[in-house]
């Protein structure tokens, strides 16, 4: 990535549109209009020197980040998980509880079309899963001193258990798991790692 790219994929990470920087434009352009998306490009390009490429790049992951933060409002009632898929173009995928069917969308993008595609049918709000998970940490960590983790997989709507693979843990780990998964109301899975494994802070 060339020294321009570099400095637009910082002022994408230092939260353009959130905190603008005054003396710098913004990759969020003012609307996803053909002409708009144009004129944000050549805005960019003029200010920073970067080529089409990797502007276009970078406009087309703002119009992502602005896409999500939509979807997540407009869906917060039924939101069990959102996550990015651009293994192949621009992807956000969208799980929903309940139900009721919702239309995949294509939206018009920088760097070729951003499309969001809904799975329903999850049994519970990732905010309803979050806030019965924090009623249970204290007795999770009391049962598993040794935990080296966790956290929610929205996509499946599991709860993932990070554990060294020790004998202790192996002689505990399920049935704390079957206990948590009842108390949680949602699957629990283990994930084990070496028992030399050491958790290292951000």
């Amino acid at each position: 990535m060339t020294l321009p790219a570099l400095v637009l994929a910082a002022l994408l990470q230092s939260g353009a549109g959130l905190m603008p920087d005054p003396d710098r434009p913004s990759p969020f352009p003012a609307s996803d209009s053909e002409a708009d998306i144009a004129a944000k490009i050549a805005e960019l390009r003029a200010f920073f020197g970067s080529s089409e490429r990797d502007t276009r790049n970078i406009v087309a992951t703002a119009q992502q980040r602005a896409l999500i933060e939509r979807l997540e409002a407009r869906h917060a009632a039924r939101l069990a998980g959102i996550w990015v898929d651009n293994a192949r173009g621009w992807n956000v995928v969208v799980r929903l509880t309940g139900a009721a069917p919702e239309a995949d969308e294509t939206h018009p993008g920088a760097d070729g079309p951003q499309r969001v595609r809904y799975i329903t049918g999850a049994a519970m709000t990732e905010a309803e899963m979050t806030r019965r998970l924090h009623a249970q940490q204290d007795w999770l960590r009391a049962q598993l001193p040794d935990l080296l983790g966790h956290g929610l997989d929205v996509k499946t709507g599991e709860l993932e258990v990070e554990l060294r693979d020790t004998p202790a843990n192996r002689a505990t780990a399920a049935a704390v798991r079957d206990h948590l998964q009842a108390r949680l109301g949602y699957p629990v899975r283990l994930r084990w790692y070496p028992a030399a494994t050491r958790w290292s802070p951000p």
